[in-house]
């Protein structure tokens, strides 16, 4: 039988898999919030989609902050705002041609 020492096991693969794990469950959480945001002020409260879009944008940009969250979340942030404005105004234009 192996002698077993308290705390002298090499932990480092399960503590990168914890870190993976909590950033995902931030990230994931995080957007999950945005998108009921975003879907509350616009369908709920009749805000309008581009006063939610600037809302959420907003609110998504200070949860970041809030949370120490790095670049890349600024970037899928930002980026969902515009990828939703340009389908926006594509589906006006479409809508304004038909």
């Amino acid at each position: 039988m192996a002698e077993y020492e308290r705390g002298r096991m090499d932990v480092s693969e399960q503590s990168r898999t914890f870190s993976s794990f909590m950033g995902l469950s931030v990230w994931f959480g995080g957007l999950t919030v945005l998108s009921v945001l975003f879907l509350s002020l616009t369908f709920a409260a009749h805000a309008g989609w581009m006063v939610s879009l600037i809302v959420t944008t907003i609110v998504g940009i200070l949860l970041g902050m809030a949370l120490k969250l790095k670049a890349n979340w600024y970037a899928t942030v930002i980026g969902f705002a515009l990828i939703c404005f340009v389908s926006a105004v594509i589906a006006g234009l479409v809508g304004s041609l038909l």
